[in-house]
């Protein structure tokens, strides 16, 4: 059996087929991005999912689409807990963002897009990635991310830019304290997690003009800031791959229509459209 995965910081889904693309079974785990997580943490995440480990000796080959793992070292670090767990399989590790772009583009040239806990973006040529503005952390870029809108939720609360309905909800739901924040943005790991588990609060809300206009400040952000700095960006499809593209879809089409652009497949998870391309 074969399987399939789409890996970033905050989840892992994977998906499992047979020679014939049946799908065996669909499963999640946890994050399995090794600049994030150290082999021990990693083979936790996995193993937290019985499933899992049920059906690991009888795998025989897993194609992994991860984030963090453009660099070799790190690759090798994820597929020596890769090969501890699945001791029978033959293991192949690409990047998150070429997931994406076979998973929307499939063998035709467009701009891809990752908008999820983090963001990126790459120019596809229909067989590889060709260009790509490079990722520098959740610091300098990861605009119209889950982290970025948490981020941004978290300074309106503070500046008091929320409206009072908003904010007592806010406030309401996650018992925001400051001690609290700076501790879990500058003591513990995983700073950039931290601030995307603000946005969930986007969909609870999302009538609020309030967070309306905070979508189309992200999407535009990203649109003209990153999207803007390939050559070509009008003369191509603009795909979307993660949970906000997704969840959001409506006001990043509009955002994708006001500036006359071509938009393209916005998808949730890539998994089941790579099985295809793999069996």
């Amino acid at each position: 059996m074969i399987l399939i995965a789409d890996a970033g910081s905050t989840k892992t889904a994977w998906m499992m087929v047979n020679n014939e693309r049946m799908i065996i079974g669909k499963f999640e785990s946890g994050g399995l991005n090794p600049t994030v997580f150290d082999n021990e943490t990693m083979s936790k995440n996995i193993a937290r999912n019985n499933e899992i480990l049920q059906h690991a000796h009888y795998i025989r080959e897993i194609h992994l689409y991860g984030s963090g793992v453009d660099d070799s070292v790190a690759r090798q670090k994820l597929e020596k807990v890769l090969s501890g767990i699945f001791d029978k399989a033959d293991i192949h590790i690409y990047s998150d963002m070429l997931g994406a772009a076979r998973a929307t583009a499939g063998n035709e040239p467009g701009l891809v897009s990752i908008l999820g806990t983090g963001s990126n973006s790459c120019y596809y040529d229909g067989n590889d990635i060709v260009k790509s503005i490079g990722y520098m952390g959740y610091l300098l870029m990861d605009d119209a991310s889950g982290n970025w809108f948490g981020k941004q939720l978290l300074r309106d609360y503070f500046f008091n830019k929320m409206p009072k309905q908003i904010m007592q909800q806010f406030k309401s739901e996650y018992k925001i304290k400051p001690d609290k924040v700076i501790t879990n943005l500058y003591q513990r790991p995983q700073p950039n997690t931290y601030l995307a588990s603000f946005a969930p609060f986007m969909k609870k809300h999302y009538k609020s003009k309030y967070i309306k206009d905070l979508l189309y400040r992200g999407f535009e952000k990203f649109v003209t800031q990153e999207l803007s700095a390939y050559d070509n960006y009008k003369d191509l499809p603009l795909h979307f791959n993660g949970s906000i593209a997704y969840i959001f879809k409506k006001e990043l089409l509009e955002v994708i229509e006001k500036h006359g652009l071509k938009a393209g497949k916005i998808i949730k998870n890539p998994v089941e459209e790579l099985i295809d391309f793999h069996v």
